[in-house]
């Protein structure tokens, strides 16, 4: 687990706490080690340090830079996800089960929809809660229709009936064409690492299927093997697909 949580300053001292707390651990002034892993709060927000990682920046989300924000730019031109979600007449509601560094639900609240994303590591939880919060200072119309929460998504098996549409994008290893680039999908690993959080893909599309909704949607690498045969259609791109299950 992670060792240490420190504040740059003072100023921090208490929200660093706060933000501690969830964890278990209390926040500390420093001076900051760079060689375990550890949280830092401060003026940039929450951010995350690994030793290990080939990145030596502390891994911190902003949703309107880097490739967030430029998926976010071009929203209109996201067709594939588009067409798995397919028309509708009024916003869907849609369970993101695996909300990641959340950029497929950023696309769902720009195309209109609201969203649920639910994320199981806690200290991920905390830099996409953190980032939210940073974001809706300028851009709070973007998220006032979506919802973070920490938990596991087969635990809302019997609480799903208030969604139309479950997304699951399971992780998978990163290749060297990754739109993500290998530093933060390098450090979700450590993350999912530091916390000893591991999933059996296949056993929870298994328990996710059963959850009372009219799609799911299920990201794939474009090569891999579907979870279940019984597809009702796909989108397919040049790297990745949809499975739609209806």
């Amino acid at each position: 687990m992670v060792t240490k949580f420190f504040y740059t300053s003072e100023i921090y001292k208490d929200k660093a706490q706060d933000i501690a707390n969830f964890l278990g651990m209390s926040a500390c002034s420093g001076p900051i080690k760079n060689d375990r892993a550890h949280l830092v709060f401060g003026e940039s927000g929450l951010s995350f340090f690994h030793p290990e990682a080939r990145a030596k920046n502390p891994f911190n989300l902003d949703f309107q830079t880097g490739s967030s924000g430029w998926r976010l730019k071009r929203a209109d031109h996201e067709k594939l996800i588009k067409k798995a979600l397919g028309k509708s007449d009024k916003p869907l509601k849609i369970l993101d089960c695996t909300a990641g560094l959340i950029q497929d639900s950023l696309l769902f609240l720009t195309l209109g929809h609201h969203v649920t994303a639910i994320e199981q590591s806690k200290i991920l939880f905390l830099l996409l809660q953190d980032a939210v919060n940073r974001s809706k200072e300028t851009h709070n119309e973007l998220f006032k229709n979506f919802s973070l929460i920490h938990g596991n998504a087969c635990s809302f098996v019997q609480n799903a009936d208030d969604f139309d549409v479950i997304y699951y994008d399971p992780m998978y290893p990163p290749s060297k064409k990754s739109a993500l680039g290998s530093g933060q999908l390098e450090y979700l690993s450590k993350i999912l690492e530091v916390e000893q959080i591991s999933n059996e893909p296949q056993m929870d599309f298994e328990v996710l299927q059963l959850m009372p909704v009219n799609k799911m949607i299920v990201k794939r690498p474009i090569k891999a093997e579907p979870f279940n045969p019984s597809i009702n259609y796909q989108v397919s791109g040049k790297t990745t697909r949809f499975d739609v299950y209806i």
